[in-house]
């Protein structure tokens, strides 16, 4: 008789028929393959090497226990030990089952479309994602985070800013949202992919778990639909998940007029997960954070500069993550130079003309100076109409207010002019309680002394109108050289 080999004996004691030759059941391929967990049976295995182990590690402490005890002890111990090792036992029987039960059930569902799908060489966006959503419906649920902590990064591309208002404190930008996030339950690169990743829409992103992501600051905010929703989705094989959102917000700005129209605005906006906190999404910005498609030119404002950050914020609830991008504005003064400066400078030099027209041009000097003070004040309410009512002094005021004080003064030096001025022109006044011989003696010295009189008035305002020519001037020229030097060396300051 033969002696049977170990493969043999394998056979026989498995009642495997033909066990003389060598069949496919007892091959050493076969044989391998056996001893070669599968996908699908790989935790039923791990289960049965565990009983193995734990029972052969049973038997060998009954063993040591007989030999090193009485038999006394070894009889009364046995029981306990028997009674710990039968539940442990169940245990791990009832874990056996319940794992083979769950993988077979989770294999005879997917098992089918795999196969399918690897047949056909390769598998295209409808098939994979309809595999992903649909066919796995019990595995995937959208509601559910992909990982105990999900890292999202986030990047901004802005497009435009329509308009920056001093009016309602806030600006408009057109933007495009970047987020980035890795769930494993969308990986599909065992399904062999036509593509090295998949784009998708809307309608898609609305079956997926997203961070719910939102501007928590913004006044308005909206997705452009021209002519459908501008919403961008890819996915990669190994389940990283990228989507674009084009958006049209509104956000708040900080605006101090103290030195409008020489100031700078600087608007924000943050970013953060509406349902979940940072123990759950945790947000931080990619890099680069923020990209700026093209340098913004608004009719009144230039961005200057941007920053970007991320804090940790307090609610009730606990701590999200915020991100934050803030934008800087500097005003361009262009407008205001020609609309509110140069005019004033017109109007003061204007009201500076009386001082060369004489003492005894009175009504021509009161209509320049009312009528410069009545343009410099119609100009100074059309400025200010289009700013928002604040309760401090704006650097446009200081200087509307200080050519309004200039042309004042003008005017108050006519009054001047023309108290003194006020005789002048009028016949002398006779007495006519006179003798004869005292009006002849007394006559011509008092028309002497009126008429000396009225000569030094006219001297007193001609060298009042030699002074003023100079002093006037000097005075406004003076303070233009405080006005300009405080205001831009603060805008300076404030520059990036």
């Amino acid at each position: 008789m033969k002696r049977e080999t170990g493969r043999t004996k394998n056979c026989k004691e498995r009642g495997v028929q033909g066990c003389g030759a060598p069949s496919s059941a007892c091959s050493p391929a076969a044989e391998s393959a056996e001893h070669t967990p599968t996908n699908n049976n790989g935790a039923v295995l791990q289960f049965g090497r565990v009983f193995e182990s734990v029972a052969s590690g049973h038997a060998r402490r009954q063993r040591r226990l007989r030999i090193l005890m009485p038999p006394s002890f070894v009889a009364q111990n046995t029981k306990t030990t028997r009674f710990h090792s039968s539940a442990m036992l169940s245990t791990l029987f009832l874990l056996l089952y319940a794992t083979r039960e769950t993988v077979n059930a989770l294999t005879a569902e997917i098992s089918p479309t795999v196969s399918y799908l690897l047949e056909r060489g390769c598998a295209n966006d409808t098939e994979i994602i309809d595999h992903l959503l649909f066919d796995r419906a019990l595995y995937y649920n959208k509601h559910r985070l992909p990982s105990p902590q999900v890292d999202v990064q986030i990047e901004m591309w802005v497009q435009e800013v329509s308009s920056v208002s001093e009016l309602t404190q806030d600006f408009e930008i057109d933007l495009y949202m970047n987020e980035y996030w890795t769930d494993p339950g969308l990986a599909y690169d065992i399904l062999n992919p036509c593509q090295g990743n998949l784009s998708f829409d809307w309608a898609v992103m609305q079956n997926i778990w997203t961070p719910n992501t939102c501007f928590i600051n913004s006044k308005k905010a909206q997705l452009h639909s021209s002519p459908f929703t501008n919403v961008f989705l890819m996915v990669f094989p190994n389940g990283s998940v990228w989507s674009n959102w084009r958006i049209k917000s509104t956000g708040p700005c900080v605006m101090d007029l103290t030195k409008f129209p020489m100031d700078s605005i600087e608007c924000s906006l943050t970013f953060e997960s509406f349902n979940y906190n940072k123990d759950e999404v945790f947000m931080r910005w990619g890099d680069p954070p923020l990209t700026i498609f093209k340098p913004i030119e608004l009719p009144d404002f230039t961005m200057t500069n941007f920053s970007t950050s991320n804090k940790f914020q307090l609610y009730a609830a606990g701590y999200w993550s915020e991100l934050n991008v803030n934008f800087l504005f500097r005003r361009r003064s262009g407008w205001y130079l020609l609309q509110g400066y140069i005019p004033t400078y017109m109007t003061v030099f204007i009201s500076w003309i009386p001082f060369y027209l004489g003492p005894k041009a009175i009504p021509a000097r009161t209509m320049i100076g009312v009528n410069a003070l009545l343009a410099l004040t119609f100009q100074f309410g059309n400025i200010i109409r289009n700013l928002p009512r604040v309760s401090y002094i704006k650097a446009i005021d200081v200087w509307m207010l200080s050519g309004i004080c200039f042309v004042f003064a003008s005017l108050f030096e006519l009054a001047t002019i023309g108290f003194l001025m006020r005789n002048e022109g009028k016949p002398a006044a006779k007495s006519t309680r006179v003798t004869k011989n005292s009006a002849r003696w007394q006559q011509p010295g008092i028309c002497k002394d009126d008429a000396q009189k009225k000569s030094k008035n006219i001297l007193y305002c001609e060298r009042l109108d030699n002074t003023s020519r100079l002093m006037f001037p000097v005075v406004f020229t003076f303070y233009n050289f405080i006005y300009w030097f405080v205001y831009m060396k603060q805008a300076w300051d404030q520059a990036p």
